[in-house]
């Protein structure tokens, strides 16, 4: 069964390679027209094979292709732009954006407080959300210790998503996964190291980010803004913030929903310099330290009877002090990149699912150097770099 699983998997992994035609490279550089800068966070959508890509910090998106297709470029600041692969010439070939005209957003005055508004938000972006479904998803994480990169791990995975609304049911499957580095084994127990995919995952399916500002006492803690979204007239922000007076550890969240549809497309937060001083009067679950950063941003889309998680990050840093009393600075930073999404999950045994927390307790399974192929965020100069440091490192600590 096992075997047949991976031969599965292998099948839909690489099904655009199976096909006749010649495999063609494709890099994209992405700029603003307006001023030659490099855009990152640009999704680059392939039509033809339901595939998601993202600009780097460097502007710059890698992927294959076998037959050709429409690809469509999009970010929330910019006009979309439609290229038909046959155009595509040069290596790397330049992408001009049209930024909009930054026109000032515009406050509502609604009848319903918005946190009635959000709720019924929640309520019918769950009922949406596509289930049954499989994303195929590229996993990373940078790991700090000190404000010096200890470790970094990567993969490919696979979600298997199944249940109801507000009852998600996720399956992990590994297809390739690297992890350069050591994060503090003799800091932490390595169980406790890095973040939960699962529960990640989870989180944003079941909007448990914003269940804290749903209750009838966040009314008093924090202040609710709805404005217009200079970009796109179907869609409003949602900002919730923190009150000035109240002393807790609490965050700024922002929410972009389609108020036709009631549909979330991008949720996020960010705890304020003022608002973080409280932190060490917090308790959380995964750690135990004075916390100094946490923010995230998770993006979904919704297209052709799809909606799903298209990508997310986050970070989180604090002061944490194990048993001996030694104390450190720890930061992580995690990305998930859906480059993949489809209604069919593959067979597999239950004894090849991922149960740990990250993957970092997981043996190095590599068979493509899959970051540069089909990662669907390419890694920039700068994060090549990083990972070259820490694996000297390793290799020195080794020595």
């Amino acid at each position: 069964m096992r075997k047949l699983f991976y031969f599965v998997l292998l099948l839909i992994s690489t099904f655009t390679f199976a096909q006749k035609g010649e495999k063609k490279d494709i890099v994209l550089l992405i700029k603003n027209k307006e001023t030659d800068e490099v855009i990152s966070k640009v999704t680059v959508s392939v039509a033809k094979y339901n595939q998601d890509y993202f600009s780097n910090e460097e502007g710059i998106v890698k992927f294959e292709l076998v037959k050709p297709s429409k690809i469509t470029l999009s970010h929330p600041d910019f006009k979309n732009v439609v290229l038909q692969s046959t155009q595509i010439k040069e290596t790397p070939f330049v992408v001009y954006l049209q930024p909009f005209s930054q026109e000032i957003e515009e406050v509502i005055i609604t009848n319903k407080h918005p946190q009635t508004i959000l709720k019924k938000l929640i309520e019918v972006s769950e009922e949406n959300l596509t289930l049954p479904v499989r994303l195929k998803v590229y996993a990373r994480e940078f790991y700090k210790s000190n404000g010096k990169y200890a470790s970094y791990n990567d993969g490919l995975v696979n979600f298997c998503l199944n249940g109801k609304p507000n009852a998600v049911r996720i399956d992990l499957l590994i297809e390739q996964n690297r992890t350069i580095g050591l994060p503090d084994n003799d800091f932490f127990d390595r169980t406790t190291l890095g973040y939960n995919l699962n529960d990640i995952v989870k989180n944003y399916y079941e909007f448990n980010y914003l269940k804290k500002v749903l209750e009838s006492k966040a009314k008093k803690k924090f202040d609710y803004e709805i404005k217009t979204h200079k970009q796109n007239p179907n869609w409003y922000i949602m900002v919730i913030r923190p009150k000035a007076e109240i002393e807790e550890f609490l965050p700024e969240y922002k929410i972009i929903y389609d108020f036709k549809k009631n549909i979330i497309f991008e949720i996020g937060y960010d705890v304020p310099a003022e608002k973080i001083y409280f932190a060490d009067v917090t308790n959380f679950k995964v750690i135990k330290g004075s916390i100094f950063k946490s923010n995230f941003t998770a993006t979904y889309k919704q297209e052709n009877g799809f909606y799903f998680l298209l990508s997310s990050k986050e970070e989180i840093g604090f002061k944490a002090q194990n048993k001996k009393g030694i104390k450190k600075d720890i930061e992580i930073t995690n990305y998930l990149i859906t480059t993949e999404h489809s209604k069919k999950l593959v067979p597999y045994d239950p004894i090849d699912v991922f149960k740990d927390k990250s993957l970092i307790n997981k043996k190095d399974k590599i068979i493509t150097d899959y970051w540069e192929e089909n990662s669907g965020l390419v890694l920039t100069t700068e994060e090549k770099k990083i990972i070259q440091e820490i694996n000297q490192s390793q290799l020195k600590n080794i020595d």
